[in-house]
C-alpha cells in the first residue's frame, strides 16, 4: 500500500500523461508539413490551417469542459478526453484527404481541454508543498511528448532516407511517411485511456456535490494523517458542506466575472495570452520549417529540431524542481526576460542574413528544377527572405518552389545559424523552465473551488485562441509577408509586455492552499 503522498505523485502522474499525448499531438505535424504540403497540394495559409485545426477543436471543448466536469466528475471528463485522441490518431493517419485529416485534428482538439482539467485535478488532489511540483509534471509530460515526437519524426526522415532499412518494406516510404509520424500517437493516447481508469474522482468535486464521506476516504489516500483534519476544515470552510450545491456553469460565470473575482480573473487571463504570444506554439509546430530557413536542409533541420527538443527537456525537468523553492512570480518574470532576450538574438540572426544563389550553388538542384528559369537572378544578393523567396517564386512558380523549398533556402542563405540556433534552444529553455508549467501552475492555484471549473477552463479557452489558432495560423503567412526578422521581432515586443505584467500583477503563490490564495486574492 502506497503512502499519501506517493498515492498524490501517482495520480498526478497518471492525469499528467495527457500531456505526453497532447506534446505527441502538437510536435508530429511538424514532421508532415512538407509531405502533405506536396500530396495535398496546400498553400501556406492552408498549412496554417492545418495546423491550427486542434486549436479550433480545443475552442469548441473548452466551452463545454466546465458544464461536464461539474456534471460528471473530472475523472469521467478525463476518460472522454482520453477516447478523443485516441479517435482522432487513428483518423489522422488514415486521413485520404486534406479536409478529412483537418476534421481529425479538430477531433484531437477537443481533447486538448485535458491540460486546463489536469491543472484542475491535480491542483484539487496535491498536498500544497507539493502542488507546483505536481501541477508542473502535466509540462515536463508535455515537453517529453515534444522531444519523443521529435525523436520519431527524425528517426522516419532516416528509415526514408535508407532505402535498404526493413520497415521500407512494411510501406514506410516517402509517400507514407506523415501517416506514421501522425499513427505514432495511437498507442500512447489508447494506454492513457486505460490507466485513468485507476484514479479516484476529485476530492473537492465529492465534497462540491455532498458527498462528505468519500471525500474524506480520498483525502486520506492523498494526504498526510498530520494534516488531515487541516485540510477537510479547509474545504469545509470553503463551502458550506453541509448544504452542498454544485453552481451551475451560468451561476460560476456570474461569480468568475463578478468584484470579488477580477484580481484572479485578470492574472489569469492575461497570463494565458503572454504564454501565447511570445511565439512558442510556432516555434514548436514549425520547428523544421524554421531551421530550413537556416540554410541546412531537411535532414539538418529534422537533427537541429531534436537536439532542442532534448536540451529543453532538461530545463522542464530542473523548472519543475525549482518551482516549488523558488516561486511562481520570480520564476515567471525570469522567464519573459530570458524569453525576450532569446527573441533578440534570432531577430539579429534574421535580419543580418543575405540570400545569393550562384551557378554553382544551384548545380545540386540540376533535375528538379529548370535552371535557366533561375538565370535572371544568379550572382544577385537579396537582404531578406523575403525577398529572396518572392524573387524565386516569381521565376520559377510557387508549385516549384514549394516543392523545392528546402533545398533553394540551403543553396542560397547566408545567416549566422548558430546565433539563431541558440536564440532557439535559448527560448525553449525559458518556456520549459518557466513559461510552460508557470501558467498551469497559477491556474490551479488562484481560483477557488466554487468556479474553478469554469475558471481554468474559460482561461484554457483564452490560451487556445491565442496559442492554438491565432498564432500559429498566421506564422507561415507571416514568414510569407513580413520576414523572419520582423516575426520574430513581435514576439518579443510581445514577451516585454508580458513581463511588465508579471512584475505588477502576479503574486506569489507557493506554499499556499487554495482555500488561503482564495482569501488574499478577494481583498486586492
Amino acid at each position: 500500500m502506497l503512502s499519501p503522498t506517493k498515492n498524490a505523485f501517482l495520480f498526478a502522474f497518471i492525469i499528467a500523461f495527457g500531456g505526453f499525448v497532447f506534446g505527441l499531438d502538437l510536435v508530429l505535424i511538424s514532421g508532415t508539413i512538407q509531405f502533405i504540403k506536396i500530396e495535398f497540394g496546400l498553400s501556406a495559409i492552408e498549412i496554417g490551417n492545418l495546423v491550427a485545426g486542434p486549436g479550433y477543436g480545443a475552442l469548441i471543448g473548452l466551452i463545454f469542459t466546465s458544464l461536464v466536469c461539474d456534471k460528471i466528475g473530472r475523472k469521467k471528463t478525463m476518460l472522454i478526453i482520453a477516447g478523443l485522441y485516441s479517435l482522432s490518431a487513428i483518423g489522422s493517419a488514415y486521413a485520404p484527404s486534406a479536409n478529412f485529416l483537418f476534421w481529425s485534428r479538430v477531433l484531437g482538439g477537443l481533447a486538448f481541454a485535458s491540460l486546463s482539467v489536469a491543472s484542475m485535478y491535480i491542483g484539487e488532489v496535491a498536498p500544497p508543498k507539493y502542488r507546483g511540483k505536481l501541477v508542473g509534471m502535466n509540462q515536463l509530460n508535455i515537453v517529453i511528448g515534444i522531444f519523443v515526437a521529435q525523436l520519431v519524426n527524425f528517426y522516419i526522415i532516416g528509415v526514408i532516407a535508407d532505402s535498404t532499412h526493413s520497415l521500407q518494406a512494411l510501406g514506410l516510404n516517402e509517400a507514407s511517411a506523415w501517416r506514421w509520424m501522425l499513427g505514432f500517437e495511437i498507442v500512447p493516447a489508447v494506454v492513457w485511456f486505460l490507466a485513468i481508469f485507476i484514479l479516484p474522482e476529485s476530492p473537492r468535486w465529492l465534497a462540491l456535490n455532498g458527498k462528505m464521506e468519500q471525500t474524506k476516504q480520498v483525502m486520506a489516500k492523498i494526504t498526510e494523517p498530520e494534516d488531515l483534519d487541516k485540510e477537510l476544515q479547509e474545504i469545509d470552510k470553503s463551502f458550506d458542506t453541509k448544504n452542498p450545491h454544485s453552481l451551475s456553469t451560468i451561476e460560476q460565470a456570474k461569480i468568475f466575472f463578478s468584484p470579488v473575482m477580477r484580481t484572479a480573473l485578470v492574472i489569469g487571463v492575461v497570463s494565458a495570452m503572454i504564454q501565447a504570444l511570445t511565439g512558442i506554439n510556432s516555434v514548436l509546430a514549425y520547428m523544421p520549417m524554421i531551421f530550413s530557413q537556416l540554410g541546412g536542409g531537411e535532414a539538418s533541420a529534422f537533427s537541429q529540431t531534436l537536439v532542442v527538443g532534448g536540451i529543453g527537456l532538461i530545463f522542464t525537468i530542473l523548472g519543475v524542481l525549482c518551482v516549488d523553492k523558488l516561486g511562481r512570480r520570480p520564476i515567471f518574470a525570469g522567464g519573459l526576460l530570458w524569453g525576450a532576450f532569446s527573441l533578440l538574438l534570432i531577430v539579429i540572426g534574421f535580419f543580418n542574413a543575405t540570400y545569393l544563389l550562384t551557378p554553382e550553388s544551384v548545380a545540386s538542384l540540376k533535375g528538379a528544377i529548370d535552371l535557366s528559369l533561375l538565370q535572371p537572378i544568379l550572382g544577385t544578393e537579396f537582404s531578406s527572405d523575403l525577398a529572396f523567396k518572392q524573387a524565386v517564386i516569381e521565376h520559377i512558380g510557387l508549385a516549384a518552389f514549394t516543392l523545392n523549398e528546402s533545398d533553394l533556402m540551403s543553396a542560397a542563405t547566408n545567416i549566422n545559424g548558430i546565433l539563431v540556433f541558440i536564440g532557439i534552444i535559448s527560448l525553449l529553455c525559458a518556456h520549459n523552465f518557466s513559461m510552460g508549467p508557470i501558467l498551469w501552475i497559477l491556474l490551479s492555484e488562484i481560483f477557488p473551488t466554487k468556479v474553478r471549473a469554469f475558471a481554468i477552463p474559460f482561461c484554457g479557452f483564452i490560451a487556445s485562441v491565442f496559442g492554438g489558432v491565432i498564432v500559429p495560423l498566421f506564422f507561415p503567412w507571416q514568414l510569407e509577408t513580413l520576414g523572419a526578422a520582423y516575426t520574430f521581432a513581435l514576439y518579443m515586443v510581445f514577451s516585454l509586455l508580458g513581463l511588465a505584467f508579471v512584475l505588477k500583477k502576479v503574486p506569489e503563490t507557493k506554499n499556499k492552499t487554495i482555500e488561503e490564495i482564495e482569501l488574499e486574492l478577494s481583498k486586492k
